[in-house]
């Protein structure tokens, strides 16, 4: 059995991290307003972040130097605290600021202020959709999907609404992705009631080919959308004007696409026309044909339809029953009452805030009711141990000191272990209950076979095998061990698997040279990559929603750390800054921590250690003597 296995390192005692986190990953929480007071007049900005963001795009349109949509509004609206129970200062409330096309929030006040991802703007289309606001990381109050038109006149009563887009949005409720369809033209159709058709002669209009597919949600953007994401011009950096591109990374503002393009009949001014309309996590774009160029493509304003929908009821359904507003308590924000221009909703001010008891909905604690598996040669050789999260109630699952098992994986159910053994004389996959009963052989091969990972259905299985001429290639399998696959033919190593749930495997490979992340479908075909460059990177996992791949890295001094990034290879953010080596990390199944291996104390003793997602809070969760690895977590049943 051969691991890749840490250097040697100084010890010392304790963890640190250094570095702003990856703001970005954080979920975009509900709204519980705090010590908010109404005021006669324009509320100005509530941090210099927000001006700093705003300024950047839209300072420029308001003084006329140039001419193009706004990005977040003419000007700021209401800002309080608001609650946010996982705030990492401990207060539970963080810093808003409502704009005509979004939400800007500070998740860490004490995190880089300077920092891009400092300022987030919120999962707003997310909770519209699916009528689920978010309190917390993994906290949510049930309302209702919003009835409020998605696109133009908030009074047309035949416009497609956010509540249309629920069947064919990607929600915490319920996902709808797509095939990819590039090169294809956008000719589907939805209503009021969010039934789907199709309009063939929409694919004469300009634009309309679909030109980026987004693996991490599997939605298909059309290029009239893409290239307002990725487009150039001026913009305002430290009061200089320079040419940049206007967001960046492309999905700053946007989030990813959680719904494909759709036409929609919709009034704007009164006048019925043919509107293009996509669900993004956190805005959404518009296509009006017979806009002025520079115009046709626009956000909704979705900052004002959330906080009507939020604060004032708004797109209620009648038979939905008594409203879920803020809890009990709190206040309603500012809002600003002067200089909305002409064609822009504006915000009013609310009354008495209704203030029932918010309905919670509860998520197991992967910390309490969560397992981890993992290695250890604690004992001699390595064995399949499982541990609550924290590190407790320890248990040898495979009790063979003889033989030396490894690579335990939980299958998306949590019923079943797959792993590795060479207890009938070479490296093969075995499969077990949770419990450690029922081993099952799955491969059989005079060669080595090892780095199981599920498939998001736990039907088949990727590895790790050496039985093309013994070369490292990533292969599948079903789960009972039939129908072979290869996915890889190169004559450099290909190692390291991890199947995620947007169908999209992640592995190692040294065909560029140095070890790079690479992705690949479950067929083999569309090899991306490298998606990773600097340095030599390896032992990538996805997380549970496929948005984001944890991996190791040595690009910073040769030393091992843990980074995350994108599934393309954007935003790759450092995790760990330590003098000793941290690798072989894992996520949480609710995607709130990280587990990880390293070696502070002893350099020839591995511990496992748990984190948040930006690197914060470190902790042991393992004590014993040897090396414990290349650890999987599920929640118990």
């Amino acid at each position: 059995m051969h691991h890749r296995q840490p250097k040697t390192a100084r010890a010392r005692a304790g963890l640190t991290r250094r570095g702003a986190p990856p703001v970005v990953t954080l979920l975009i929480l509900g709204v519980i307003l705090t010590n908010a007071t109404p005021a006669a007049f324009a509320v100005d900005f509530a941090h210099p972040a927000f001006k700093r963001v705003w300024d950047r795009t839209d300072a420029l349109v308001a003084s006329g130097q140039v001419t193009r949509t706004w990005f977040w509004g003419p000007e700021p609206r209401a800002a309080a605290q608001e609650q946010y129970i996982d705030a990492p200062t401990g207060t539970g409330t963080r810093l808003v600021q409502y704009f005509d096309k979004s939400r800007m929030e500070i998740n860490n006040p004490n995190a880089d202020q300077t920092a891009q991802w400092y300022v987030t703007n919120g999962l707003l289309t997310t909770e519209l959709i699916s009528g689920q606001m978010q309190i917390g990381n993994n906290s949510f109050v049930n309302r209702y999907s919003a009835t409020i038109p998605i696109s133009g006149d908030t009074n047309d009563a035949n416009a497609p609404t956010y509540a249309a887009f629920a069947n064919v949005s990607n929600t915490r409720k319920s996902d709808h992705s797509q095939a990819n369809r590039i090169g294809q033209f956008v000719t589907n159709t939805i209503n009021k009631d969010g039934q789907v058709g199709d309009d063939p002669t929409k694919a004469a209009l300009s634009g309309t080919k679909v030109t980026y597919f987004e693996p991490a949600t599997r939605h298909n953007i059309p290029d009239i959308f893409w290239q307002f994401l990725n487009a150039s011009g001026p913009v305002s950096e430290n009061g200089q004007i320079v040419n940049q591109r206007l967001i960046d990374p492309w999905f700053y503002a946007s989030g990813f696409p959680i719904s494909d393009a759709f036409w929609g009949r919709v009034k704007i001014k009164g006048e019925t026309q043919d509107v293009l309309i996509q669900a993004f996590e956190r805005r959404v774009l518009t296509y009006v044909p017979t806009n002025p160029l520079g115009f046709q493509v626009e956000m909704g304003n979705i900052g004002l339809h959330y906080y009507d929908w939020r604060y004032k009821d708004a797109g209620k359904p009648p038979s939905s029953g008594s409203p879920t507003p803020i809890p009990p308590g709190q206040a309603t924000p500012t809002v600003a009452t002067t200089g909305t221009p002409q064609g822009t909703p504006a915000a009013t001010r609310t009354g008495a805030v209704p203030n029932p008891t918010p309905t919670i909905t509860p998520t197991p604690n992967p910390i309490t009711q969560g397992l981890v598996a993992f290695a250890s040669n604690r004992t001699g050789n390595f064995e399949i141990i499982v541990a609550k999260g924290d590190g407790s109630q320890e248990r040898n699952l495979s009790n063979r000191p003889d033989a030396y098992d490894d690579y335990p994986v939980w299958s998306p159910d949590g019923t079943k272990l797959a792993f590795v053994s060479n207890r009938d004389g070479n490296d093969e996959i075995y499969a077990m209950n949770a419990d450690g009963s029922s081993i099952t052989r799955l491969t059989n091969d005079p060669s080595q076979d090892t780095q199981p990972s599920w498939s998001p259905d736990g039907a088949r299985i990727v590895f790790m095998s050496k039985r093309s001429g013994g070369q490292p290639d990533i292969w599948t399998m079903n789960s009972n061990g039939t129908e072979l696959r290869q996915l890889t033919n190169d004559t450099a190593d290909d190692t390291n698997p991890s199947w995620g749930s947007n169908d999209r495997i992640v592995f190692t490979s040294k065909r560029s040279g140095l070890s790079q992340l690479y992705t690949i479908n479950p067929d083999g075909s569309n090899l991306v990559g490298p998606i990773t460059t600097a340095g030599e990177n390896f032992l990538a996992k996805w997380n549970n929603a496929a948005k984001r791949i944890v991996f190791v890295s040595t690009r910073d001094s040769g030393n091992l750390e843990i980074y995350t990034m994108r599934p393309g290879g954007e935003e790759q953010t450092r995790l760990t800054n330590n003098s000793w080596e941290d690798w072989d990390p894992s996520y949480a199944p609710d995607d709130s921590r990280i587990v990880f291996s390293a070696s502070p104390l002893d350099p020839a003793n591995l511990d496992l250690y748990i984190m948040n997602t930006d690197g914060s809070n470190q902790q042991r969760i393992s004590i014993a003597q040897g090396k414990d690895i290349h650890a999987s977590w599920k929640i118990s049943r």
